[in-house]
């Protein structure tokens, strides 16, 4: 039986810094990685489900879970059925991402997001916006589907007519749409107040995140200091406690609202993190971040391995400084049956 010891679930064939650094640690390591692409997807399902073939641990990073017969997420479950551990869980995954449901969860749980309007796939397609609704969200106003990713089946300015609405659930009829409140931020020191903030599993990791002109940049410890950033941290470690999710994004603006400022889930959920490095692509996350991300990815991988406790303290990486703060509550737990090494 073959046995790899960490596996990327990640559809693409070219060849990213992110995948060198994983395998470069891997090799550091000496555990055994395998690469699953386009080119070998089905052969890897046939060796799980045939028992010919064993991942300890599966990064994702391809799986559509709400997308029929998406071989990516066989894989995921198939890794996870042979009791090994998958980044993130499948299960978990699919409540997380789900923007409708995970946007009650998260606002009864006290998390501030935009107002928002979930319109049901069984609604008319001659839904009409009440007006009382109308007043809230504000014109214009955010459109974007429950299920969606990479900003597909958003209309970023809608007005509010019955044909903005009907043409922007055409994009998936069984989907359920969000109506959300368009968020302007306030500029600080010059940036648009826009973040994505990564959660790696005891690790927060907050990022300046241009929301116009699509660029990234690390928050230095200054910053985080200066501009009282502690709510993003905040923010995240508790979307992280109420999905139990490991590896995630979210994206948090700083608004200003009757002479108050608000830190607002904007995004909620991104389980599938693009690590692009900025050297790559002018819109990629800086590189100490993707170097930083895979080589955590592996020294977690090889603790889960090897049954060594994790830490259950958060941590908040800045780009100079890595410090730890109170209140953050525990990191969530990783789920998976160690196999043994033969």
């Amino acid at each position: 039986m073959k046995t790899y010891d960490f596996a990327l679930n990640w559809g693409g064939t070219i060849k990213e810094k992110f995948v060198d650094h994983l395998q470069a640690v891997c090799k550091q390591k000496n555990l055994s990685m395998l690469w699953i692409t386009e080119e070998n997807v089905r052969q890897v399902i046939r060796d799980l489900e045939e028992k010919n073939m064993r991942i300890k641990v599966c990064l994702d990073g391809q799986a559509t879970y709400h997308k029929k017969g998406d071989p990516y997420a066989r894989v995921c479950y198939a890794a996870k059925d042979a009791g090994g551990m998958v980044i993130n869980d499948p299960d978990r995954t699919q409540l997380a991402v789900n923007k409708a449901a995970i946007y009650y969860e998260l606002t009864h749980a006290g998390v501030l997001a935009p107002y928002t309007v979930v319109v049901r796939n069984w609604q008319p397609q001659t839904y009409r916006l009440p007006d009382e609704e109308r007043a809230k969200l504000g014109v214009p106003f955010v459109i974007k589907p429950s299920l969606g990713f990479g900003q597909l089946g958003v209309i970023r300015e809608a007005k509010g007519t019955i044909r903005e609405i009907a043409g922007a659930r055409k994009y998936d009829r069984g989907d359920d749409f969000l109506l959300q409140e368009r968020i302007v931020p306030i500029h600080l020191n010059g940036n648009r107040a826009w973040f994505r903030v990564f959660n790696l599993f005891d690790t927060i990791i907050p990022c300046w995140w241009d929301d116009v002109a699509n660029r990234y940049a690390h928050v230095s410890y200054e910053e985080f200091n200066a501009y009282s950033l502690y709510p993003l941290v905040k923010i995240v470690s508790k979307i992280a406690q109420i999905t139990q999710m490991s590896w995630f994004s979210t994206e948090i603006a700083i608004d200003e609202k009757e002479g108050k400022r608000r830190f607002l889930a904007i995004d909620f959920v991104n389980d599938q993190c693009d690590m692009s490095a900025q050297s790559e692509h002018d819109n990629g996350v800086p590189d100490p971040v993707v170097e930083y991300t895979a080589r955590r990815m592996i020294e977690t991988t090889c603790q889960y391995l090897s049954g060594e406790k994790a830490q259950r303290k958060y941590e908040i990486w800045l780009k100079d400084a890595t410090v730890q703060l109170r209140g953050l509550g525990k990191p969530p737990e990783l789920l998976g049956v160690r196999l043994s090494s033969s």
